[in-house]
């Protein structure tokens, strides 16, 4: 776990594009998690995350940000998540990053056009959401 830290000092910004600065690692008093904490660069309020949160939100300033997208939904929990995620971040989902996601799906896009794969891709994951509901 050590290594998923972010570096202390740094710079980094969530997918939402909040941008903190690194602070330090607490623990919580009563489960002795560990708990990252950044202070937000604009308004100053401190933040406490998880490790497991860090790594799905959070990129060092500087990276790829198309990398950090593709990371947080290869890296989401279920298909509800990543349609949301999907729906969040429509506006940074270039071509390549949408034929990244339908690969992940194991779907095909049949079109070339960015807004016509972004609703494929929307429809794929209802239609999987709508599917794994009833199988449980």
């Amino acid at each position: 776990m050590e290594n998923l830290r972010p570096e202390e000092g740094g710079i980094y910004h969530s997918l939402s594009g909040t941008v903190y600065r690194y602070l330090g690692m607490a623990r919580h008093c009563q489960t002795g998690e560990e708990l990252l904490i950044f202070q937000e660069k604009e308004t100053q309020i401190l933040q406490a995350v998880t490790v497991p949160y860090f790594t799905k939100e959070f990129q060092k300033a500087g990276e790829d940000p198309e990398q950090g997208l593709l990371y947080a939904f290869l890296n989401a929990d279920s298909n509800e998540e990543k349609l949301i995620l999907l729906q969040q971040n429509r506006s940074e989902m270039t071509e390549a990053v949408l034929e990244t996601v339908a690969q992940s799906l194991d779907y095909t896009l049949d079109s070339s056009d960015p807004d016509r794969m972004f609703l494929d891709l929307e429809q794929c994951l209802r239609t999987k959401i709508k599917y794994e509901r009833r199988r449980i």
